[in-house]
């Protein structure tokens, strides 16, 4: 596992995977980031804490259906 440390936008995250729970999915941690906290936040930057947050064994992610 490599380093435990988290940074803030990593802390974020986390919470809003706890809070969000079975719904989970990416836009939707993105959407709720931005509501709570009137931040503007990049998909592709919540993609790659995402694999930061598994690299570290906090989280563990798949590839899930498209969305139709």
């Amino acid at each position: 596992m490599k380093g435990t440390n988290l940074g803030e936008f990593e802390e974020i995250v986390l919470l809003t995977i706890a809070a969000l729970m079975e719904e989970a999915y990416s836009v939707a941690i993105c959407d709720e980031i931005e509501k709570v906290t009137e931040r503007k936040v990049k998909l592709s930057v919540v993609h790659a804490v995402l694999n930061r947050l598994d690299e570290k064994g906090y989280v563990k992610s798949h590839l899930g259906e498209p969305t139709k």
